[in-house]
């Protein structure tokens, strides 16, 4: 009985999910997927009462969906404990991670992102904004299409550095620490440079590590800091904007599979 209410569940959330989503989107048919399994697990037990099956293959297959919502459950609580109490002030650097710039749409992961943004800037004007992301599925550049609602709602576009190559959060973050180091150099480049007793130039620009932010939403923190970390970063914050409270169970399952993809691919 409970197995074919958690399959009319899914299937209603999984409804709800498409709606919000669009028929595009082909992670979103998961939940119809998970409500398949658990039709198909209530069957089990009817086979079973029916001495039709032996009790082991029901076992098998409960076991195995525990294991699944047990990793689950676990990979939840690590996205929840990743996520910062309070924000790191007057970093150098921001990073925006790219994703779909549905503007529009209520609800953007992407708006909540930019929002963010906003607001963390207002507080702290000195750091630079990096946008990360290349041309998504609907042929926008994404970062291009971020920077401008940044520039839309006051922004200083001199304060804002864009890349436009990468399609995924690795790319985002490998790509964006090439761009900071490029600018970094052309900063100490630009630089004046003093006569110390004829002894030749000496830079005024002071070499210290550089604090780093990776904004992004908060079910995609804890991946997004384990990839910084594993390409190099060193003094990096996260900063977590929010994200569509009805989308977020989904988001959690989506980003669950994207964990173990990742760890498979030895990206974290």
């Amino acid at each position: 009985m409970v197995a074919f209410i958690l399959a009319i569940l899914c299937g209603i959330y999984g409804t709800i999910v498409i709606s919000m989503t669009g028929f595009v989107e082909l992670q979103s048919y998961i939940w119809y997927g998970f409500a398949f399994v658990f039709f198909a697990m209530g069957k089990l037990i009817k086979f079973y009462l029916n001495k039709r099956i032996p009790l082991w293959s029901v076992v098998s297959v409960y076991t195995l969906a525990t294991l699944g919502i047990l990793i689950f459950i676990i990979t939840s609580i690590q996205i929840s404990l990743s996520l910062p109490k309070e924000d790191e002030p007057g970093l150098d650097f921001l990073i925006i991670l790219g994703t779909k710039p549905d503007l529009e749409k209520k609800g953007s992961e992407c708006k909540y992102r930019l929002d963010k943004a906003i607001e963390y800037i207002d507080n702290n004007p000195d750091t630079i904004i990096v946008i990360s992301g290349g041309i998504g599925r609907d042929k926008k550049i994404e970062s291009m299409e971020m920077a401008d609602y940044l520039i839309k709602n006051g922004i200083d576009k001199n304060n804002i550095l864009v890349e436009i190559q990468s399609h995924n959060t690795r790319q985002n973050l490998i790509y964006s620490k090439a761009l900071i180091d490029r600018y970094n150099s052309d900063i100490k480049r630009r630089t004046d440079i003093t006569i110390v007793n004829d002894m030749g130039p000496v830079l005024e620009v002071e070499d210290k590590p550089q604090t780093i932010g990776i904004l992004t939403n908060d079910f995609h923190i804890f991946r997004s800091m384990l990839i910084a970390k594993r390409v190099g970063y060193t003094q990096v914050y996260p900063i977590s904007a929010r994200s569509n409270r009805v989308l977020y169970l989904h988001m959690l399952v989506r980003e669950t599979f994207a964990i173990f993809k990742y760890k498979f691919l030895e990206y974290i």
